[in-house]
């Protein structure tokens, strides 16, 4: 009976004291900010992420390989005698600006009868979205559609075996 006494009043004290506390809901300011704090969060594992995936595969230097494994004779001769140099220091180059300009400058350098039919319905628009790219992934997805509406015949026999892993990697930075 004592124990059932002790119990009884326990409760009631512990009831008493959690009711007697006052319970702080979060306002809408702190529910913004919270907000703002995960948005933060996710933004920085994307960089993170996409950091991590220019590491592995370097866009200037898949650039570079497309570039250097299409015939010699499917470039203007002014942009022949650039080509090597061009090869090697778009190789080094990081940010997507630099990047989407040397693209454009592949593009501009390869003769028309280089690419396929379909080049002609998309290179409009493809140069226009050349020249507002500002992310690594924007270029990537350029160089890959570039590179799609190349004639076959205009690559050297070697890229048949480089391709597979080209498009690999620049797949891993156009996502």
């Amino acid at each position: 009976m004592k124990n059932k006494i002790l119990l009884i009043i326990s409760l009631m004290l512990t009831v008493t004291f959690v009711s007697a506390q006052d319970i702080k809901l979060p306002t809408s300011k702190d529910v913004d900010k919270a907000k703002t704090d995960a948005q933060k969060n996710v933004d920085k594992a994307k960089t993170d992420a996409q950091k991590e995936a220019t590491s592995k595969a370097n866009l200037g230097s898949l650039i570079s390989q497309l570039t250097s494994n299409l015939s010699g004779n499917v470039f203007t001769d002014k942009f022949n005698k650039t080509k090597d140099s061009f090869t090697k220091s778009i190789a080094n180059v990081k940010d997507a600006a630099g990047l989407s300009n040397g693209l454009q400058k592949l593009e501009s350098g390869i003769k028309p009868s280089a690419f396929d039919a379909g080049w002609a319905k998309v290179k409009d628009k493809w140069l226009k979205n050349a020249k507002t790219a500002n992310t690594v992934k924007s270029v990537a997805g350029l160089a890959q559609t570039l590179e799609s509406h190349i004639s076959d015949s205009s690559f050297k026999g070697t890229w048949a075996t480089a391709r597979p892993a080209w498009q690999s990697a620049l797949s891993s930075l156009a996502k």
